[in-house]
């Protein structure tokens, strides 16, 4: 069941943008459906653009719910992340989102940390180890 705002509502989606050094960190919010998809690939897109390669930091602390749309989303992110010779793992991932990732397979293509400055630490351009 999803989670919704004090009202009732299904919580609004968002994302923003911040930079940890030359890591883009995109901070996740509320739900990420078919209609948030769009927002998250535009958001993706304007990452990888920021710095090359792109590191990215996908923060889903915040994150109520996904479904397969975002994952298509992230995994697209993921897949021109890597051809344009960067990386992009998550941060702050919840159990109920852990678990989808697990039954989808994608714990074995995206890598996860329990805060932002461990991924960040993890991903800063001058660390050698991969």
């Amino acid at each position: 069941m999803r989670e919704r705002t004090g009202h009732g509502r299904p919580a609004a989606f968002s994302v923003t943008t911040g930079l940890r050094g030359d890591v883009v960190v995109l901070r996740l919010a509320g739900e990420l459906d078919l209609a948030a998809a769009p927002l998250l690939r535009a958001r993706l897109s304007e990452a990888m653009a920021l710095i090359t390669p792109p590191h990215i930091v996908v923060d889903t602390e915040d994150l109520l719910f996904c479904d397969s749309s975002g994952l298509s989303v992230l995994v697209g992110g993921l897949r021109g992340v890597r051809a344009a010779g960067g990386r992009l793992v998550l941060s702050g991932v919840r159990p109920r989102f852990a678990r989808l990732l697990a039954l989808t397979g994608l714990t074995r293509e995206i890598r996860a940390y329990a805060t932002v400055d461990e991924a960040a630490e993890h991903l800063a351009p001058s660390r050698e180890d991969g």
